[in-house]
């Protein structure tokens, strides 16, 4: 059945669905990433921002709607399933869940530009075409949960050192360190130029009595290049202390 959001609100996601609560009902949403349908029983793998949860159909347990709703699904289709969760060894986490309600939030069109579970491996310009599709491979979507895990453990180790988080400009008029190239940009008829460092605005926090400051954030280099290791669009980590030497800084 297909319905809008209104007031379904997700219980858990794939991480939270494990032996601890089996026998509880949970509702889960997200992508079709598996389906097969075996005639006396139906399973659907449901992939999440987390990680992979299956839906367990058999015939003689699941009511003839559910199971009608089930073998309409196709493959990327958003949906929302209701269900009791139970033990299942073989299963993603150890349980599986027992459908009783089958939401289809947006139906996949097919044929899908390319294969985000990676049977079937898709050309760069395809991959680069469909992007959001790519994002969705686990290879893909893992480098942003590590780079956020990262930036996390950076922030929460600057704070412990009790410095501060600023934000410096990114529109600058001039370069703040020499020997690199700018990206010109029109700034309302004005020529200004992508910040390729926050090194000028970082002093100035210190002669303003800040003491310790640190920034993540984007720098821009004009830099023409030869390699795949080389970035005009990069994150910088960069900090500065007041009242410290080599010693401390180490």
């Amino acid at each position: 059945m297909d319905y809008l959001l209104g007031d379904l609100r997700r219980t858990h996601y794939s991480k939270d669905v494990n032996p601890d609560i089996s026998g509880e009902e949970v509702l889960i949403m997200g992508w079709v990433h598996e389906i097969r349908d075996l005639g006396g029983i139906i399973f659907v793998i449901i992939r999440d921002r987390d990680g992979l949860v299956q839906i367990t159909a058999p015939s003689k347990k699941v009511d003839a709607n559910i199971l009608e709703d089930l073998r309409a699904l196709r493959k990327e289709s958003v949906v929302a399933i209701k269900g009791t969760v139970q033990d299942a060894g073989k299963a993603p986490n150890g349980v599986e869940i027992i459908p009783a309600e089958v939401i289809i939030l947006n139906p996949a069109k097919q044929p899908l530009p390319m294969d985000p579970t990676e049977k079937v491996k898709a050309e760069i310009d395809t991959r680069l075409n469909s992007r959001f599709l790519d994002l969705r491979k686990a290879n893909v979507s893992s480098i942003f949960k590590i780079k956020a895990n990262m930036f996390r453990t950076i922030r929460n180790y600057f704070d412990e050192q009790g410095m501060i988080e600023i934000n410096t400009p990114k529109l600058v008029a001039s370069a703040t360190e020499g020997g690199t190239e700018l990206f010109p940009i029109t700034y309302f008829e004005k020529e200004a130029f992508l910040g390729q460092s926050p090194q000028l605005y970082k002093q100035m926090m210190m002669g303003a009595g800040f003491d310790k400051v640190y920034e993540i954030g984007q720098i821009f280099r004009a830099e023409e290049h030869d390699t795949l290791r080389h970035l005009n669009e990069a994150v910088s980590i960069d900090c500065e202390i007041s009242f410290a030497d080599d010693v401390d800084v180490m």
